[in-house]
């Protein structure tokens, strides 16, 4: 059994070092245990959400991340949909990776207004959404979807009504700060607001990765306004905090045309290559795999990327996380259910 001492590697480093590049594939090695189920409807002071057949609609996990704190537990937070505020961030905890189900602790984050955060957000909702997790100097930051900004990408006030309807509203990747990883406060900007950075479109699903001392954050966006837009950006930065503009890494729609499925990049290095997971689907399991030396190319149209392309693997806004030298994935393909994790590996291509 792992212990809450083990070390998690959240950012794999190349440091310039030459390897032998192996290709290799993904593979889920044993059965899912649940780590994050939902809350109970109406717990915590957390107000439930009426369906528009006036039947109750059930919380349910979605995107997400766990950690090691300096408490020596793993601490999971994730976004629970279908509240009666909207999309919340809400936390479990163990002394176990392998410890099912994790602890509910009734600790929740709502979106901020004051801090810029879902500003006439879709339906009136609050949203606050994907959070990532990584420590530096000390210092342990959380990066999260902090979704409308109120505005346009000319900086006109809009208003998004529907997900369908608007794809005008820029929305924005946020940052909270904690000396410890129990304690969260925004980071406010010289404008004041915790918004590291906005757009294209509906910024959201960041995933962090420190290549030759340089962080590399990937994300999910929309470009232009266009449905037919939708991809895969990376921002960089030496400090976490100043980003430089964005680059799009991939885009295909062989793999799912529409915006909306084009959701929750995470990227690994394994044996001199950079692996890209994109989900599709959530309910149906489907996250494809792209494989590339290039960390900032996994194919931008749809002959590369299918250059790129390894297959499918059967989860939904995964995360990965080496260790004690096993890895492991967490995924919520089934949001009803809640975060699950299981073992992952990679075997080499024959």
């Amino acid at each position: 059994m792992l212990s809450g001492s083990s070390l998690l590697r959240l950012a794999p480093e190349t440091n310039g070092t030459p390897l032998i590049k192996t290709k290799l594939r993904p593979v889920l090695d044993e059965d899912w245990w649940l780590i994050g189920p939902p809350p109970a409807q109406g717990s915590h002071t957390i107000p439930v959400k009426m369906g528009d057949d006036g039947n109750l609609l059930n919380y349910e996990s979605v995107d997400h991340h766990l950690f090691q704190a300096n408490d020596g537990q793993w601490h999971l937070w994730g976004c629970v949909r279908h509240t009666g505020w909207g999309r919340i961030l809400y936390h479990w905890k163990a002394k176990n990776l392998t410890d099912s189900p994790w602890e509910d602790t009734g600790e929740f984050i709502r979106a901020n207004e004051a801090f810029g955060e879902s500003i006439n957000g879709w339906g009136n909702e609050e949203w606050i959404q994907s959070p990532f997790f990584v420590k530096e100097n000390g210092l342990y930051y959380m990066f999260y979807g902090g979704h409308s900004t109120g505005r346009n990408r000319e900086g006109v006030p809009a208003r998004g009504k529907t997900r369908n309807e608007s794809f005008d509203t820029e929305c924005q990747i946020c940052i909270m700060t904690s000396p410890d990883g129990l304690h969260w406060s925004r980071h406010a900007f010289d404008d004041g607001l915790s918004r590291a950075f906005t757009g294209p479109g509906e910024a959201r699903d960041p995933c962090l990765i420190k290549i030759d001392g340089l962080w590399h954050l990937y994300y999910t966006g929309l470009e232009e306004g266009d449905p037919r837009k939708g991809g895969m950006f990376v921002r960089t930065s030496r400090d976490l905090l100043h980003w430089s503009n964005y680059q799009l890494v991939h885009r295909a729609h062989q793999y799912g045309s529409n915006w909306w499925e084009i959701e929750c990049p995470h990227v690994v290095y394994r044996e001199g290559y950079y692996y890209l997971f994109r989900t599709q689907n959530y309910v149906q399991a489907i996250t494809h795999v792209f494989r590339s030396d290039d960390p900032l190319d996994f194919g931008r149209e749809d002959a590369s990327a299918a250059r790129k392309y390894l297959g499918q693997i059967p989860c939904a806004a995964p995360e990965i996380y080496e260790v004690a030298g096993e890895e492991f994935l967490s995924s919520n393909h089934n949001p009803a259910l809640g975060t699950q994790l299981c073992r992952l590996r990679w075997e080499p291509e024959s």
